[in-house]
């Protein structure tokens, strides 16, 4: 029986209250996305596969059961202890690809919390209480020499990350990390919480650490797996061949996928969507943005009425995300397909903000500082009101600027302008909106 992510929540938590392992059932709640590596989450080493039905995500509850009684069993010796090879600065050194970070990695990912840990405590150590808005644990990005630019003291000296007293990174404490990322799971599970130091190196229960080798190579193998056509047997690159279907996602290459479907030539461009939607099916054809997934919907300006071109699930989820959609090569010409925002040198009104605040963003830096400043909003009366901040100086440089709502539209006008009259020259604009603050 297929039964809803709360239940089996539920149901598994029940099964492993007198578990030994910090085991947290609430990741069978899943997130968006979660299920596009591989179709599975996993508990502890055991994944659990998850099932599309009607358009929402299910789990058997055979599956369910069989996890709980499996974990359930698992036999935690307090005695019996194994190092957890952490930390280890080879990876502060290296700092991997995020590509890399993605794989199922428990060690890199201990080492990653413990690293950032400890910048976000030296920051705070430098810049007091008003560094806390601006957090490294949160953001991959933010581990980035490049970063240090300008900052009077140089906090990625490596020797300010030697193992300190407490046997992790500089001077961060066991609290101090607990703090920040003892609510973090690896593969359902939170590591800190049975963690300990045993004078000389980091340990945990022997069975726990087995417990995430076995997860890690089950994780990377159904990872490669999915990398595989489901129609010829050719090995794709990451997640691009993923493809949402009604039964979950399949694996289909560009030629596999686009074989039984028309690639859409832009012929109606300039058609009433309520006029399309019953006479044309979407489905018969390729997503005209990533053009290797069959298209789901046809997508349209909600504002002027008038249909853009047929999107796959994933496209169509994507538009909404603002800015991170701006950046994606081809994602202008597909907005401006709409006749009305391309006679009126407009965009749909929800991203006239993340346009104003990215121009804002590229235009006044702070001095010669490299890294580019972050924008907050407030509005008042017809009033933008925007804060900017510099990331290498969080506590000292903020500055706001006023910007009215006919100024945010002249930005957005110029800015489509000049995407419509040169749109292989990138302006600042253009250029930030590439690149992000």
């Amino acid at each position: 029986m297929l039964i809803s992510p709360q239940l089996a929540r539920d149901t598994l938590a029940d099964l492993i209250k007198d578990c030994g392992l910090p085991l947290e059932a609430g990741e069978l709640i899943p997130g968006k996305g979660e299920f596009l590596a591989h179709g599975h989450v996993f508990v502890g080493d055991v994944a659990v596969r998850g099932y599309k039905d009607k358009g929402r995500w299910r789990y058997d509850d055979r599956d369910i059961r069989r996890a709980g009684r499996h974990l359930a069993s698992v036999v935690i010796d307090s005695a019996d202890l194994a190092e957890a090879g952490f930390p280890d600065r080879r990876w502060f050194d290296v700092r991997g690809t995020f590509d890399d970070m993605r794989g199922a990695d428990w060690r890199g990912t201990l080492n990653h919390w413990a690293y950032a840990a400890a910048h976000r405590s030296l920051l705070l150590e430098r810049d007091g209480p008003a560094t806390v808005g601006f957090n490294p644990a949160d953001d991959f990005d933010l581990l980035d020499p490049e970063l240090s630019i300008d900052i009077d003291v140089d906090i990625w000296s490596s020797s300010r990350y030697e193992i300190g007293p407490h046997g992790l990174p500089g001077q961060l404490t066991f609290d101090e990390f607990v703090s920040y990322y003892g609510k973090r799971t690896i593969a359902g599970t939170r590591p800190l919480d049975v963690l300990a130091w045993s004078g000389t190196h980091w340990v945990f229960p022997r069975a726990y650490r087995d417990m995430l080798d076995h997860w890690q190579a089950q994780d990377r193998e159904l990872s490669e797996r999915a990398r595989i056509c489901s129609g010829c047997g050719r090995r794709g690159s990451g997640w691009s061949w993923r493809t949402p279907t009604a039964g979950g996602y399949v694996t289909m290459c560009p030629s596999c996928s686009g074989e039984p479907f028309q690639a859409y030539t832009g012929h109606l461009h300039g058609v009433a969507y309520t006029s399309l939607r019953r006479t044309h099916r979407a489905d018969a054809y390729l997503c005209c943005l990533c053009r290797e997934s069959r298209a789901f919907i046809w997508d349209h300006c909600h504002e002027h009425g008038f249909v853009r071109g047929p999107v796959c699930a994933s496209c169509n989820t994507f538009e909404g995300k603002g800015v991170a959609f701006l950046r994606r090569d081809g994602s202008l010409e597909h907005l401006l397909a709409c006749r009305g925002c391309r006679d009126a040198s407009t965009l749909p009104r929800r991203f006239h903000l993340d346009v104003a605040l990215a121009h804002l963003e590229a235009d006044k830096g702070h001095g010669h500082c490299r890294p580019r400043p972050y924008a907050e909003l407030r509005e008042t009366d017809g009033v933008h009101h925007i804060t900017l901040s510099c990331p290498a100086h969080a506590s000292t440089a903020k500055w706001t600027t006023e910007v009215t709502v006919a100024e945010v539209v002249g930005i957005v006008r110029a800015f489509v302008d000049s995407t419509l009259t040169s749109p292989g020259r990138h302006t600042a604009l253009q250029a930030g909106l590439q690149t992000g603050p």
